[in-house]
Parts: C-alpha cells; structure tokens; sequence
C-alpha cells in the first residue's frame, strides 16, 4: 500500500517577554527559529545567581545546533545535545568556584516536522497544544508540591530531558511559556483568546496575564501549523 506523502506544515510565530515587577533582569529568554521550525522558551531559577545568563546561554546554545537545515530527527538531537551541552557548562562553573553558587533554568523545546512535532523540556516551562478549541498541557511539570522545582539545566553533573511527540492536526496552535505566564491568567482564558485569533495574539496573552496580576518574568511563544491544500 502506498502511504500518502507528508508534505512540511507551513508555520507561522509570535512571541512576547516582559520583566517582571521586582526583578532586576528579565531572566526568561526566547528562540524563534521560523526556518529551522524550532521553538524555545527558557526560565532562570529565581532565588539563584545569574538566571538570565542560564536561559540565555541555552537558547544560545540550541540556535547554534540548528544554524544548518536538519531533518526531524536530527534536529530532535541537535535540540538535545544543546540542553546537554548548556547543562555541563553551567554546572562545571560551580564545580570550578563552589562559592559562586547554582547558576540554572528551566526549558521547553518544540520541534516541528512533517506531520509530527516534538516536546523536550527541563523544569516547568509549558507546552500547551489548542485543537478543535480544546486545550491540552503536553509537558509535566519537574516540580514537587509547592512548586520548587525537581529539575534544572545547570542544577546537577547530568540532565535528563523529557520527550513527547506529538501528530500535527490542521490548525493546531503550540503555546509555549514560562510559569508567570499563567500566575495571571487561567488556562479557560488562554483557550479564549488563542480561539480568538486575529493580530497579536501573544501580546494579548502577556497583557491578559499582567492585568490578572502576574507579577512574575513572562515570556511566550505561540507557534501556528497547518498543511497547505
């Protein structure tokens, strides 16, 4: 039997970050990568030294892995290894100077090929994935009860980062964010808005989740997938 031919989902992308409030630096950080199809949003440890170099220094690690056109499952290890790589180089600067402290930061990665997309994800930023006007959290949260987190890039020698895959539907929309994202809104409303559609779509969702009183750093990126004809 002949099996039909997967042709690559056109995607489109937008993406929003702010500083919260009380903190110094904005320690969340973001890739949009339209022509890799590869996605990010990192989280730095609060309470922690330098959580913006941390989050930053990932996504600086996953757009080097991905400067080449890649096939999906490469770009799955090219993504991978980038988390792996960022974790050795944070952990080996305490190991180095113990006085320094932990230097780390959550991620959710979203990967998109043809027909399929991947979740790799550390701590508890979120991939949340809206079809046919359902909303479903694709990532688990690393965090025991209270929320402190049970896994960060950086936080340990080794890191183990969690996968899912996922079939792409026609029309499905990919939420990725940081935890203060939802600190201001719930996820009722996130379903409202994305359903919505229209112009600056993440805009509203950073606004919606200011004006519900998110305090926090927040940092999104929706990412949208259909196949043409």
């Amino acid at each position: 039997m002949v099996q039909p031919t997967r042709h690559p989902p056109i995607v489109d992308a937008e993406a929003a970050s702010r500083r919260g409030y009380s903190h110094s630096f904005n320690e969340d950080a973001y890739m949009v990568s339209l022509d890799a199809h590869v996605f990010a949003v990192a989280d730095g440890m609060g309470g922690h030294r330098d959580g913006h170099k941390a989050s930053g220094l990932i996504v600086s690690m996953l757009a080097q892995n991905l400067e080449q056109p890649l096939p999906f499952e490469d770009r799955i290890v090219a993504a991978q290894t980038a988390i792996e790589e960022a974790n050795a180089a944070l952990y080996n600067e305490t190991i180095i100077d113990p006085t320094l402290g932990i230097s780390g930061s959550t991620v959710v990665v979203l990967v998109v090929g043809e027909g399929y997309a991947c979740c790799l994800w550390v701590g508890d930023s979120r991939l949340y994935l809206m079809r046919r006007g359902r909303l479903y959290l694709i990532s688990d949260d690393h965090s025991a009860e209270g929320g402190a987190l049970t896994r960060a890039v950086g936080s340990a020698g080794t890191v183990s980062v969690e996968r899912r895959l996922v079939e792409i539907a026609d029309g499905d929309v990919f939420v990725l964010c940081s935890d203060g994202l939802l600190k201001g809104m719930t996820e009722e409303i996130m379903i409202d808005i994305l359903a919505a559609g229209g112009d600056s779509v993440a805009d509203r969702l950073l606004a919606k989740a200011v004006a519900g009183g998110s305090t926090d750093d927040i940092t999104l990126v929706v990412v949208w997938a259909r196949h043409d004809g």
